[in-house]
């Protein structure tokens, strides 16, 4: 009897936990894309600290084949709502640089998927040109720290950024949320990979780590 009553501590413990800590709907989305040539996975997090202040951190990791070489060198996103006035970047590779001007409204040419609001770049512009040696390397990857300023920013979530669309005259080829450039392929070749898939991991990452000490317990008891 003893052993019973304490494993069904522990199960009403676990349970307890997962229902008082519930998984959060906005914590952080997972973010993968893959083009003929270029691929990256990555993450997008917002947090803000009033209506008028906060922060977006995006992550990215080159995730091309490393037969192709070349390197990650800009990457845009969207303003949702026109919330955002003022922004300021912080890269961990200092070779990239803000895109978007002083309006962050569709002031980044993201041809052929339109126009843009927000974004960072080696070159100065999303599209650039020629034989990059700067930006993510295959297997690489980088943090862009996003400090924003703005009107109603805590009614923002980290889905909103996938659900603003780009604007303007586009190739027909569907105006998209978030696109990575890539350049300086083997073969001198380039890509622009919109995300295709976009996850929030809590809840799996929180079952894990139930099931996980589940399997703790019952290794102990053995």
């Amino acid at each position: 009897m003893q052993k019973i009553s304490k494993l069904s501590a522990f199960v009403l413990w676990t349970i307890g936990f997962l229902v008082l800590v519930p998984p959060s709907s906005d914590a952080f989305i997972l973010l993968e894309g893959t083009g003929p040539l270029g691929s990256f996975s990555g993450s997008l997090d917002y947090s803000f600290s009033n209506a008028t202040t906060a922060e977006l951190e995006i992550i990215l990791q080159n995730t091309s084949p490393a037969d192709n070489g070349g390197f990650l060198t800009a990457f845009v996103f969207n303003n949702p709502n026109n919330s955002i006035t003022g922004i300021s970047l912080t890269p961990s590779d200092t070779d990239f640089g803000l895109l978007g001007g002083s309006a962050f409204n569709n002031g980044v040419n993201g041809a052929p998927y339109g126009k843009f609001d927000i974004g960072a770049s080696t070159g100065g512009s999303f599209n650039g040109s020629g034989n990059p040696s700067k930006g993510i390397a295959v297997g690489a990857s980088e943090t862009f720290l996003f400090s924003l300023t703005g009107t109603n920013l805590n009614t923002l979530v980290d889905q909103s950024f996938l659900d603003e669309l780009s604007d303007g005259t586009g190739s027909g080829q569907g105006y998209q949320s978030f696109v990575s450039r890539f350049r300086g392929f083997e073969d001198n070749g380039s890509d622009k990979v919109p995300y295709s898939q976009a996850v929030v991991p809590e809840p799996s990452t929180l079952l894990l780590f139930g099931g996980g000490a589940l399997s703790a317990f019952f290794r102990r008891r053995r």
